[in-house]
């Protein structure tokens, strides 16, 4: 007897009609017609569960019903490869996420902190007070003493291409310290490990309100040292940012270098 006849009169023995079967498997009455008259099967879940609902065994539903066997075979091994399909499609779009965000953090710029680099040598060269014209109200005035400092070092970290100098990028503190920003690209191939920084001064740049760096500790950014401050309430100092390269005192006791290249 085919699966489609004992479904019938097992639905029969229990006093059910179409309608009632289908409610109980969320399908469609016409559909319960079709299993009964052998145009169409029930899948593997659905056999387990008429299995149960009828109190009779599988080997009893299928044993006699060859079609129907090789349908649920072939539907399991379709569903198999739909899964294998399924998890390829996944394993790529994870690798193409990946890459994806490999890409964006490859190009961008590598901030170097202070144990990433080994300083070889610093200079000093002191600017004198100079006096300028304001263009705009011709008023004569001042600009105070400062100096300006070049830092050659070479990056301990590989993978890590550096021009041959940076002027660095500032940040306006406190009258105290002064922070620097050192910046590196990812390379394949480190062509250039060796650079110098240079702190320009910019009291030309802002007469009237000079950030000068004369009589200033210098810290070099540490991106991580900041990132656990900001986990914590309050506003970042220098020594928040990042990591002391030279003390004041030290830098005031370095040779003007100006003074020794004429």
């Amino acid at each position: 007897m085919d699966i489609g006849k004992i479904i019938k009169e097992k639905r029969i023995e229990k006093n059910m009609t179409q309608e009632d079967l289908a409610q109980k498997f969320f399908v469609t009455r016409q559909l319960i017609s079709k299993w009964e008259n052998g145009k169409s099967y029930p899948d593997l879940e659905q056999v387990v569960q008429l299995s149960d609902l009828f109190e009779i065994s599988l080997e009893s539903l299928l044993r006699e019903d060859t079609e129907m066997v090789q349908e649920l075979s072939f539907d399991s091994k379709r569903k198999k490869w739909f899964k294998v399909l399924i998890a390829s499609l996944v394993g790529v779009l994870l690798v193409g996420i990946v890459g994806f965000f490999g890409v964006v953090w490859w190009i961008d710029d590598v901030s170097l902190a202070k144990d990433d680099i080994e300083v070889t040598k610093i200079s000093k060269t002191v600017l004198p007070e100079k006096q300028v014209t304001i263009p705009r109200t011709g008023e004569v005035i001042t600009l105070p003493e400062d100096v300006e400092y070049t830092i050659y070092f070479e990056s301990k970290r590989w993978l890590i291409h550096l021009p041959k100098s940076i002027v660095a990028e500032k940040w306006r503190g406190d009258d105290d310290n002064l922070l620097i920003f050192l910046r590196g690209e990812h390379h394949l191939y480190s062509f250039n490990r060796k650079s110098k920084l240079m702190i320009k001064s910019e009291r030309e740049q802002n007469v009237l309100d000079p950030d000068l760096n004369i009589g200033k500790s210098i810290y070099l950014e540490n991106v991580e040292k900041l990132k656990k401050f900001r986990a914590s309430d309050g506003f970042p100092s220098v020594s928040d940012h990042g990591d002391k390269l030279y003390d004041r005192q030290d830098l005031e006791n370095l040779p003007n270098s100006s003074a020794n290249n004429p």
